[in-house]
């Protein structure tokens, strides 16, 4: 019996992959088949996939926290809905909670990383066997609670790996939630946040916290703003995280020369090393879509702000500290 394996990008990829060669150890009866990774080169991808579906009897779909928006994995989902009883199609969800799960695939069975929940998984697929191949509930147990440790080695393993993968399933667009996680590199020691609101990114609840924990660790942050009433209302909430009045700073600027300066938000990683890192939020009615800024471009944008901030506006009460 084949068991079709939809996954869209790198991690859902790897998940993919696993499950296809640690199913049959579980179930012999079954076939897994991974799309795209086992169509061979000349095959039109259409055929291939048609095939597939209409040999397949159950069908899986990996998804991560990093595809849930990803428009293959749409349109893999639909092709398996058509082709498949909606009974027998279960999203794998790789450490992504069911609440974040957008509507097309609510209508499916979720199965979530967990024994109990695998299980019955292996189960569900074990009924669709004819019934002279299917396994006994006793020696799929056995099966299922020999095998569990080698499946979780690599999903553990694929669960720590960082590759570049973002929430949108595109590598070169990240969500602000992306940007916080790239924040809290362990080797990353100094970030410059250039924006003209500190309500809307930085004192996010999120964004806070992971500010905290990572001054609490040593990195030093400046924040490069427009002087008003409303930054400095920002700016005192801003300071209260920091243990250490020199691990952060704030560089309230006039705003003429802000807006002729910076026309979006930028985050900025590491300015002074080689691992530089430059991030914009694009500036559309649906903001928190930010992309990386190619490297010479990101040096031009480092000077540019280091510049703006010498124009720093002038306080008697703000703590002395080092300027961008």
């Amino acid at each position: 019996m084949k068991v079709f394996i939809s996954w869209s990008g790198p991690k859902s990829r790897q998940v993919a992959e696993a499950l296809k060669s640690w199913i049959p150890y579980v179930i012999q009866g079954a076939k897994p088949f991974v799309s795209a990774g086992d169509i061979e080169k000349g095959r039109r991808w259409s055929d291939v996939l048609g095939e597939e579906l209409s040999e397949s009897s159950f069908g899986i779909i990996c998804i991560t926290k990093d595809n849930v928006n990803a428009p293959w994995l749409y349109f893999e989902a639909g092709a398996i809905s058509k082709a498949i009883d909606n009974s027998y199609v279960s999203p794998f969800l790789f450490n992504v909670e069911p609440s974040k799960i957008p509507g097309p695939f609510q209508q499916f069975q979720f199965t979530v990383y967990d024994p109990d929940d695998l299980l019955r998984l292996m189960r569900s697929i074990n009924n669709r066997l004819a019934p002279e191949n299917r396994l006994t509930e006793e020696l799929l147990k056995r099966e299922f609670d020999s095998w569990l440790p080698e499946l979780k080695a690599k999903l553990d393993e694929i669960a720590k790996s960082n590759d570049g993968e973002t929430q949108t399933g595109y590598t070169w667009l990240y969500t602000s939630e992306d940007l916080t996680v790239l924040n809290q590199r362990s080797d990353c020691k100094c970030v410059w946040w250039i924006t003209p609101d500190l309500f809307k990114h930085a004192l996010s609840p999120r964004s806070k916290e992971s500010i905290k924990t990572h001054l609490q660790g040593g990195t030093h942050y400046s924040f490069v703003v427009p002087a008003s009433d409303e930054t400095d209302t920002a700016a005192e909430l801003l300071r209260r995280l920091a243990a250490k009045p020199d691990a952060l700073h704030i560089n309230p600027i006039p705003s003429d020369d802000f807006s002729k300066v910076a026309v979006t938000d930028y985050v900025i990683l590491d300015p002074d090393s080689e691992s530089l890192q430059v991030f914009l939020e694009l500036p559309i009615d649906t903001a928190g879509y930010w992309i990386k800024v190619e490297y010479s471009a990101a040096t031009s944008l480092v000077q540019r702000f280091r510049t703006l901030a010498q124009k720093e506006k002038p306080a008697a009460s703000r703590t002395a500290s080092p300027t961008p």
